[in-house]
């Protein structure tokens, strides 16, 4: 008897132990969990935008993206075509294009420093813009009720999402804000079309 009873208050520790150690999923969660699914599904978009950068490089203009797969084809230009600038290829196989002409490199964020300064994380910026950390490095989160990215820390960038609109069956973002020690951009979202899982 004395054994059963032994046996039994261990495993009444075991299993109280097992709940103590178990950390229990919450509605935000979960609203993250399927949230995330339905981004990393998206396949192809398209969006037009305005931007505007600080710091010692500042410039407003307006921005036309299209991503098809991995290939992405990027407009931005100032006011009047001034400081109009295209990347188009993939994020290992890049045609920059200026006014002073075309550069092919196959790594754009080092080309970008060259040139310009300072760079943008070319690889991650097609999930940041839908509201996903890029998966191929660390990154910190923070969530609002509805499970969607407010606040992202990754590659020594700091992406802010200050706005969400809907496109179909998706929450996408709308206003945005790229921070990193160089430069300040903020992006509002005017329209997102095309956008294919």
């Amino acid at each position: 008897m004395k054994r059963v009873l032994a046996a039994l208050a261990a495993g009444t520790l075991m299993t109280g132990c097992t709940t103590l150690m178990k950390t229990p999923e919450t509605d935000v969660d979960r609203a993250w969990a399927t949230h995330r699914e339905a981004l990393e599904q998206v396949r192809a978009f398209e969006l037009s935008a305005r931007v505007a950068s600080g710091g010692l490089f500042g410039m407003k203009g307006s921005m036309v993206w299209r991503q098809r797969q991995d290939d992405f084809e990027i407009r931005v230009s100032g006011p009047f075509g001034v400081g109009a600038l295209k990347l188009s290829g993939r994020v290992d196989d890049v045609t920059l294009t200026t006014k002073k002409g075309s550069f092919h490199t196959d790594d754009p964020d080092a080309y970008l420093r060259e040139n310009l300064g300072w760079s943008l994380p070319v690889e991650g910026l097609r999930y940041w813009i839908l509201g996903l950390p890029s998966p191929f490095s660390d990154s910190e989160i923070s969530l609002d009720e509805y499970g969607r990215v407010v606040e992202m820390d990754q590659d020594d960038w700091t992406v802010e999402y200050n706005e969400y609109a809907e496109s179909g069956e998706l929450e996408l973002p709308r206003k945005l804000t790229l921070t990193h020690p160089e430069v300040r951009i903020k992006v509002v979202v005017d329209d997102w079309s095309d956008v294919a899982r």
